[in-house]
């Protein structure tokens, strides 16, 4: 028989193994449940990943889809924007060639924003405007005919010339087509197959709230300027371009606004028969007949015919400020690609140069300061010198705007007589608020001149290395330095 202190040994272990036996229970049962919520949580990723893995392959497949078919998309108010007027004079045939050039503008505007990328993208070019209302204002400029929708023969023959091209009516409402224009601009402006887009519609500040979400990308976004580009597009820290070739740079005679008013009174026109000797109307002519060399002075009072006292050109009443050359001045158009306009004593009129703003000059002056822009390439038709010194890189036409300005202050070797089509300095002055006197170079026929286009001559051919106007390849330093912007009138000093 075992004794007490074997039984209670015995009893001892049996207790040990007992609860060995439990903790080796609970501990296997809390394994158990470990294991059990990893295999869950398992589960779970692994359905997460199946989810992502699908989706992942769906957005492969829309971006596949997407990389097949990009485009570069062209929004154009048509109401603002409106095409050389050669172009809609030319009907149904000018609506094919305004679709090649604005192809083939465009093209390179996309190589410049895009580079090799370009080469994939289809080119889509939605116009909206009110083809009525359009129509009726191209009739009083006698451009189309009287017909309701005239111009309708020139937008459907846009729109057959290319695929993806299409001229639309946006209808006679007021606001129709900014409405097609700010739906079509939401649903392209972040999509992915959509590369880039040319806005041209920098007329109407009613499309600042549609563009400045996009300020600064310039990589989704090219401002296309033209006739009135509205100076707060600027701001948007996009690039802005023009396409000189396709749409009106300024506006036509027709539908400039009158000046609001004229300070100065027209210049008493002088006889140069009588001057030569020659005039055969005598005292009934209606010139005036003065020898050279001789002044005008002013009445009180103005008769029929003036006389030798109505006028004294040193007078500042005959002053011509900048309003008179913004009205009679003409603008750049058609005509004046190919033309020269003259008046009626057969003078040479220059075509009109707004003065730049502060801040476009103020850009000038920098990039000239680290390379000065070539006179010959940028604006006399091309540069012969393969040796030249100046800049022949691309230029914006803010930098040739104010080239012309500042060029038209030379005063041209041949006058007023001049025939070269592409001679980029000045033949009369046209500077607001000048009297004639120093420093301005030109003479005081060149402040009195008649600047009515009588007709518009055929130039002859101009060489661009041998018979020069202006015996200077660029402006100097000197010469922007010099050129303080501010209200008063610019001295000529180069």
């Amino acid at each position: 028989m075992l004794g007490d202190g074997e039984l209670q040994a015995l009893n001892s272990s049996l207790k040990t193994v007992t609860d060995n036996n439990q903790r080796h229970h609970q501990e296997l049962h809390k394994l158990l449940d470990q294991f059990q919520f990893l295999l869950e949580s398992y589960n779970r990723l692994k359905s997460d990943y199946e989810e992502e893995k699908e989706g992942r392959e769906r957005y492969k497949k829309l971006a596949r889809a997407q990389e097949r078919n990009p485009f570069i998309l062209v929004l154009v108010d048509g109401d603002g924007y409106l095409f050389k007027e050669y172009l809609i004079k030319a009907g149904a045939e000018g609506g094919v060639k305004a679709a090649r050039l604005l192809n083939d503008s465009i093209k390179d505007l996309a190589h410049e924003r895009l580079g090799i990328e370009a080469d994939q993208c289809r080119i889509m070019v939605r116009i909206y405007s009110n083809v009525l209302g359009l129509s009726r204002a191209m009739a009083r400029q006698k451009l189309v005919g009287n017909e309701a929708r005239s111009l309708s023969m020139f937008t459907s023959s846009f729109t057959r010339a290319q695929d993806l091209f299409d001229y639309i009516d946006a209808g006679d409402k007021k606001e129709g087509a900014d409405y097609k224009i700010r739906e079509i601009f939401r649903l392209f402006a972040d999509n992915n197959q959509c590369k880039h887009i040319f806005f041209a519609g920098c007329h109407d500040t009613g499309y600042l709230s549609l563009i400045t979400p996009y300020r600064g990308k310039a990589d989704r976004i090219t401002l296309i300027k033209a006739a009135s580009f509205h100076p707060e597009f600027e701001r948007l820290d996009l690039p802005v371009r023009e396409l000189p070739s396709v749409f009106m740079s300024t506006q036509t005679p027709g539908n400039r606004a009158p000046s609001p008013t004229i300070s100065i009174p027209a210049a008493p026109k002088i006889c140069t028969f009588y001057q030569k000797g020659i005039c055969r109307y005598g005292s009934s002519c209606k010139k005036i007949h003065i020898m050279p060399g001789q002044q005008l002075s002013k009445t009180s009072e103005p008769s029929t015919r003036p006389s030798i006292s109505s006028w004294r050109d040193k007078d500042n009443s005959n002053v011509r400020e900048m309003e008179f050359y913004a009205e009679n001045l003409p603008y750049m158009n058609a005509k004046a690609l190919d033309f020269i306009p003259v008046n009626k004593d057969g003078e040479r009129i220059d075509i009109y140069v707004p003065p730049p703003s502060p801040e476009v000059w103020e850009l000038y002056v920098k990039r000239s300061k680290v390379r000065k822009l070539c006179n010959n390439y940028h604006l006399g038709g091309g540069c012969d010198n393969e040796n030249c010194e100046f800049d022949h890189s691309a230029a914006d036409s803010n930098s040739l705007n104010v080239m012309k300005y500042i060029l038209r202050q030379h005063v041209c070797t041949k006058g007023a007589r001049c025939r070269l089509l592409n001679c980029y300095v000045g033949h009369h002055c046209q500077k607001g608020g000048c009297r004639g006197i120093k420093p301005c170079r030109f003479g005081r026929r060149a402040h009195t001149l008649d600047v009515t286009v009588a007709q518009w001559e055929v130039p002859v051919e101009q060489s661009t290395s041998g018979d020069s106007s202006v015996s200077v390849a660029s402006i100097d330093d000197d010469w922007t330095s010099s050129w303080a912007f501010d209200a008063s009138p610019i001295e000529c000093s180069y």
